[in-house]
Parts: C-alpha cells; structure tokens; sequence
C-alpha cells in the first residue's frame, strides 16, 4: 500500500461513542509530519476522503473550505462527518477532525454529479521546461518527514532566493508514484512554497489557516495524469499584519487544469531559529 493510502486509513468508531452520522478513528503519520504536527496537506485530505467514504455520497468533489483551528500532537483523532443537505446534481457536507476533546479543522465539501455543458475556459497553461528536463530539487529548508514523500522540480520563486515577487511555479509528484485522485490531489494543493519565503533570505514559521481548493478535473484528466509531475502556478498580493494570501493554478502536464486553491497563512517576522 502506498505511504499517502497507509497513513489515510479510517477506521468505523463503535456505536457507543457516535456524536455524528459518520465518525471514524485515524492516526496522524510519521512520514507526512511537518515541523508541528501533520503536514496541512495531509490533514485536509483526510478531511475530504471521510466525507467520500461515507455510503450516501454521491458525485465528485466540486469544492473544499476548511479551517485548521489548531496544532494536531502525534497520535490518535476522531473525525466526524455529517450531511448537511443532497440535492439533485449538488451536496454539501461537513467534516471535522477531533482530538482529545477538542476540534482541531473543519471543511465543508460540495460533492456535483457532472453533467454536459459549454466550455470556456480563460485560464492558459504557461510556458514552461518540462519535468524532465529539471533535476530534483534539493530543499534547502529545515528537514521534516513529509518532504521526503514528494518530488519537487521549481521552475521560478527558489526558496530563500530574495526574488522581486512571491510568485512561483513548481512541477510536484509523489516520490513513490501513485496515480492522482481528488484525494492525492487536495494535499499537493498545499505543496507550494510559502510565499514569504520567496522573497526573504531565511525561513520563518508559518501555518495555514484557511484552505480552500475548486477541483475543475474529470475522471478523464486525473487518469491521463496518471502519476506523472502536475505544475503548481502560485502567486500572493501581500504579506501584513502577521498573514499572507496565496493563489495556486494546478495543471496536468499535458495542460488540463486540475484544480485551483487559496490560502491564508499566518507567519511571524521572526526566523524559525529564534523561536
């Protein structure tokens, strides 16, 4: 079994602890664990696969909003999910990941069943060097665990590298291929390097406070990208009062746009070594 589908495992909780229409146990993993806790990436997958996994659900995920409220310590969680309402061609559910008696994120996923419409399409695939024509990418960062799980090629925005804008693409695959799915996908749309860090010469603590991903792939796209490199086209406004916005465009490389995300993170003025 892959590591991403090891560490995702949900586990039935007993009928004598159900708060919830759905609640299931997990375990946080040592190889997706970030500086504090499990990568954010990790987190909201494990978010939107509990709301796939329950029977009623019907359709693909049309969009993802979650909070994470708050540091997650190594070992077991609780994740409840709860319908809040299925239309005909749209529903909407609610996940939420707990530990020790206290909620640590949330998401409300919209679930669409697809139907035929006009196309038009805006957005265009960049210019860019092909995956295979960039070596692996050695991150300069402080090492943590889920790193080593990903494969990265920058194509611009170099870590620590002082750039004149918080701008960057990167081609990214799993280190151990596996075929992308909507899952796959939610945590590579938080692989992108932290704005900040663009543009300053050392690292900073930052987290996520708010993610928000729009899968715009068919079943066809995520199969013909198979587990080959997808191209994150990353961008921010502006970094202040201790937040910074960021805006990603996830491409195929074949060029199918695959979904697109939004963040806030919060970041502190202070290099991660003085803390």
């Amino acid at each position: 079994m892959h590591h991403f589908d090891a560490s995702l495992q949900l586990r039935p909780a007993s009928s004598e602890t159900r708060v919830a229409p759905g609640v299931f146990s997990a375990r946080t993993s040592d190889c997706y664990r970030n500086a504090i806790g499990p990568f954010g990436g990790w987190t909201v997958a494990l978010l939107l696969k509990s709301v796939l996994q329950m029977p009623d659900v019907r359709g693909a995920p049309l969009a993802l909003d979650a909070v994470l409220m708050g540091a997650i310590d190594d070992g077991d969680l609780e994740v409840r999910v709860y319908p809040l309402r299925q239309n005909r061609s749209v529903g909407f559910w609610r996940s939420e990941v707990w530990q020790a008696g206290r909620i640590c994120a949330h998401a409300q996923v919209t679930m669409s069943t697809a139907r035929q419409s006009m196309v038009l399409q805006d957005a265009q695939f960049p210019s860019v060097p092909a995956p295979d024509t960039l070596p692996p990418y050695v991150n300069p960062r402080k090492p943590v665990p889920w790193l080593n799980e990903y494969i990265f090629k920058p194509v611009s925005g170099m870590l620590f590298s002082r750039a004149e804008s918080m701008d960057a693409r990167l081609w990214i695959r799993d280190a151990e291929p596996r075929a992308l799915d909507a899952v796959s996908l939610t945590a590579m749309c938080d692989t992108p390097f932290p704005p900040p860090w663009i543009r300053l010469a050392e690292q900073t603590p930052v987290s996520t406070v708010t993610f928000s991903v729009y899968y715009r792939a068919s079943d066809a796209d995520l199969a013909e990208a198979g587990t080959g490199f997808i191209l994150l086209e990353s961008g921010a406004s502006i970094a202040q009062n201790g937040y910074v916005d960021q805006f990603t465009t996830v491409w195929s490389a074949s060029g199918r746009l695959l979904a697109q995300t939004q963040q806030m993170l919060w970041f502190s003025d202070a290099p991660a070594a003085s803390l």
